[in-house]
């Protein structure tokens, strides 16, 4: 097994320049990591701590792995998860929580969080009892929905069985994770066909490999997709069925049933069905946060402890500086920063709406599910947005290290990246966001009812001309208050969608119309997400301040006055980046941009000695970052030093023992050089 990060993360031998950083940090960091992650820590480090005291849980040598041998080491992990599940007596969250800790992926991901999910919401009871028991612990599985289906499930009455056919090639199921080669069933999407007839999509079980043996079953045909950008641990594969029979009983009956006459009785809502996919999206919103954190704790951590320039300016005298102390190395990192916390509390309003709609979903209502499925369609696609392009320019802004796997960011953004296109590539999802908003919108236009369009864009409803002469209340020379930077971003969404609204209304208000409008449909989203971003944000700790008082103590204290820091420059900043949008009606004048910038400046200059404290309170383990320049003790050149020979020793020898390639190709490659250029090489004595 390969040691943990090499050498050993020793925080007795942290290097001085991070040693003193922390020590400015205003604020206990142990503190905002309990606000961070709640109930949650505690778990966390036990299962984390139980999992980093077995080496085949490092990950030290996921950088000089071949694809296949990265697969072959996420099986052993995810075998020992199974066993120690098993021997500590785990349940489904504690089994989240290892996949969380691991800093990998293994293929029991999918199984947990996408699979049993969808198995508890479209089983019966019944159906549950026989299942869930079998396959919730020791099988792996996955499903995936796609749209336009061709795949059929077609009833047979004679045999109480359906038949699944993948009828053509563009039936096929394509991508689904874990499919290749892990999973023995899956949950497949099919059209129902009863008696000739189409009763739309449904969800079915299908068994996939046969036990003992794990070879496809009959009828079944599976492939592996091949090296990704990224995630490449997991074995994304396709899938062909070839009239293939099941029980009707394998038909996922808790929202939509066939009975044994091959009579259908349908779901109370077709929506129900989207519950998995909707939770998906809800956790890609989570993670978001935390994924760009931890790139942000590498690069802040490696800006704290690289020395380069500076060396010219007087007041150095000739020493280098640390880069964090570059003007624009502490900009880029500590507007990502605020970006990664906003995301992160954001991330905390979105689970928990998902949490709320399944509860309801199993109890078969449905009324949050169209907003919750808007909602988490548009934060999908502009987290996974914002956090991957982030992630990109710390990485870049880690110098050549950053380019190196070792240094951590490349893995973390590679397998991040698939965010932007799973589950709905990004501008399709931004579209179904702005038609939820513009089908409340138009209807509440119809019925004169406004108590079902967001607050915040009512008064550009209510009273167009006193809407148009809203102005922003920036004060040049004060901070901007939550209030005014809320007010600022409900006023830009309500603006582009009046546009949206008046364009379409002119065009027809129907789907040609929409289409005719989708680039700035696409903006209205946006700008709704980015609305939410700040004020989940704001909001959080808003709450917050009341729970610190509750308890007696002063929130003039700790690290509410940082967040509040953080927000703010969040908030400015996300402005700053889009002030055409804010200016174009004079919302918001020159003179206040000019302020904002400033303004944006003091916050950034003042969070200087806290940046290392809110990406700690991140509270990563070494292991989890697997960086050689983000490590907790700063130790950067030895960690670097100590990867390379590491990798060396486990790489692949050559034929004849010495370095691969040589014997192969080099070895004839150099001595026909030698020969045209007439080189004697002096034999050995």
């Amino acid at each position: 097994m390969p040691p943990f990060i090499p050498p050993l993360s020793d925080p007795s031998k942290t290097v001085p320049a991070l040693t003193s950083e922390r020590a400015l940090v205003s604020f206990p960091v142990e503190s905002l990591t309990q606000f961070l992650h709640g109930s949650t820590l505690e778990p966390q480090r036990r299962i984390r701590a139980l999992l980093e005291s077995d080496p085949v849980f490092s990950n030290a040598d996921k950088p000089f792995l071949s694809r296949e041998k990265m697969y072959v080491r996420s099986l052993e992990k995810a075998a020992k998860l199974v066993e120690m599940r098993k021997r500590n007596g785990w349940g489904e969250e504690d089994m989240m929580v290892a996949m969380r800790m691991l800093g990998d992926s293994t293929p029991q991901f999918l199984h947990e969080a996408l699979f049993i999910p969808t198995l508890k919401t479209q089983l019966s009871d019944e159906q549950q009892k026989i299942w869930l028991p079998n396959y919730a612990q020791t099988e792996l599985a996955h499903g995936s929905n796609l749209r336009k289906l061709e795949t059929t499930a077609t009833f047979i009455p004679e045999t109480d069985e359906f038949e699944i056919n993948t009828p053509t090639i563009n039936s096929m199921k394509w991508w689904p994770g874990a499919l290749a080669q892990s999973s023995t069933h899956c949950a497949i999407y099919a059209r129902l066909i009863l008696h000739g007839k189409d009763y739309g999509v449904h969800p079915f079980l299908l068994q996939i490999r046969a036990p003992g043996t794990h070879a496809p079953m009959a009828g079944i045909e599976l492939g592996n997709l091949g090296n990704k950008i990224g995630f490449n641990t997991i074995d994304n594969g396709f899938l062909r069925v070839h009239n293939v029979r099941i029980p009707r009983s394998q038909m996922m009956m808790r929202n939509s049933k066939v009975t044994r006459e091959g009579k259908y009785e349908p779901a109370k809502n077709a929506k129900m069905n989207y519950s998995t996919m909707v939770a998906i999206r809800a956790n890609i919103v989570r993670n978001a946060g935390f994924a760009l954190g931890q790139a942000l704790t590498i690069a802040i951590r490696y800006s704290m402890v690289r020395l380069q320039g500076g060396d010219r300016i007087p007041s150095q005298k000739g020493e280098e500086v640390k880069i964090i102390d570059h003007g624009m190395q502490r900009f880029r990192l500590t507007t990502s920063l605020a970006l990664s916390y906003a995301m992160l509390m954001t991330g905390r309003v979105m689970f928990e709406m998902h949490r709320r709609n399944l509860e309801n979903v199993i109890q078969g209502e449905v009324g949050l599910m169209a907003e919750v499925h808007a909602t988490s369609s548009g934060l999908k696609a502009l987290t996974s947005d914002l956090a991957t392009a982030h992630m990109e320019d710390a990485r870049r802004a880690c110098g050549g290290h950053g380019y190196s796997w070792c240094g951590g960011i490349v893995d973390i953004l590679t397998t991040t990246l698939q965010d932007v296109t799973v589950e709905g590539e990004n501008t399709i999802l931004h579209l179904q966001t702005s038609r939820w908003l513009l089908k409340t919108i138009l209807a509440a236009l119809k019925t004169k009812d406004l108590s079902a369009v967001p607050a915040g864009l009512r008064p550009a409803l209510q009273d167009v001309n006193a809407f148009e002469q809203e102005r922003a209340t920036i004060i040049p020379g004060q901070p901007v208050t939550g209030e005014t930077l809320v007010a600022a971003f409900w006023h830009r969404e309500a603006r582009v969608l009046q546009e949206v609204v008046t364009r379409i209304l002119k065009d027809g208000a129907g789907e040609e119309a929409m289409a005719k409008s989708q680039v700035r449909m696409v903006e209205l989203s946006r700008t709704h997400g980015e609305g939410m971003l700040v004020r989940n944000f704001f909001e959080a700790l808003a709450k917050e301040e009341q729970t610190i008082v509750s308890k007696g103590q002063d929130p003039a204290k700790g690290y509410l006055p940082v967040l509040k820091q953080l927000a703010e420059l969040h908030a400015i900043h996300r402005l700053l980046e889009q002030a055409g949008d804010f200016t174009e009606d004079g919302y918001v004048s020159r003179r206040q941009v000019v302020w904002l910038r400033e303004r944006r400046d003091v916050l950034i200059d003042g969070l200087r000695y806290e940046i290392i404290g809110l990406v700690d309170a991140y509270d990563l383990s070494d292991n989890q970052l697997n960086s050689a320049i983000g490590r907790y003790d700063g130790r950067v050149y030895e960690s670097l030093y100590e990867w390379a020979k590491y990798g060396m020793s486990i790489m692949e020898k050559g034929s004849q023992g010495g370095v691969l390639g040589f014997d192969e190709v080099l070895k004839d490659v150099l001595a026909e050089g030698r020969r045209i250029n007439g080189v004697v090489v002096a034999p050995k004595l």
